[in-house]
């Protein structure tokens, strides 16, 4: 219900001639698929220096001649994993009748009934039977 609220008000938003109304929106987007990356977890490239060890070696007699560090840089990708809180806060308010933060205060007013499946299905196997030879 939240959801489909704030998909009208940005619709409505950038439908307007106001342009402060279409940044809002816009803003609202970005801070909602950030909070959606952070749920899920994602994958970042980041820029690295890389210490290179170079040595050059005499063709003829095969001794090295000099050696030397150069400072490189490169991309490492690393993943960023989901942080289980912000995953409980978005659910939380993205469907609050199915996601609760204390559904056992819930399942004590119902009763707290179990379903156990039928007998038959608890009995062990006979002998000799599901048994390895």
């Amino acid at each position: 219900m939240a959801e489909d609220m704030l998909r009208e008000d940005s619709r409505e938003a950038e439908a307007s001639s106001d342009p402060a109304a279409v940044r809002d929106a816009a803003r609202c987007r970005r801070v909602e698929d950030a909070l959606y990356r952070r749920a899920c977890g994602y994958k970042v490239r980041v820029k690295k220096s890389f210490k290179v060890k170079s040595v050059d070696y005499d063709r003829d007699t095969g001794k090295k001649i000099s050696e030397r560090e150069d400072l490189r840089e490169g991309f490492e990708e690393i993943h960023v994993p989901a942080d289980i809180r912000v995953s409980a806060y978005y659910l939380n308010n993205r469907d609050p009748a199915r996601w609760r933060e204390h559904p056992a205060a819930e399942e004590e007013a119902l009763g707290g009934m179990v379903d156990y499946p039928p007998m038959e299905a608890l009995t062990p196997p006979p002998d000799g039977e599901g048994e390895e030879p």
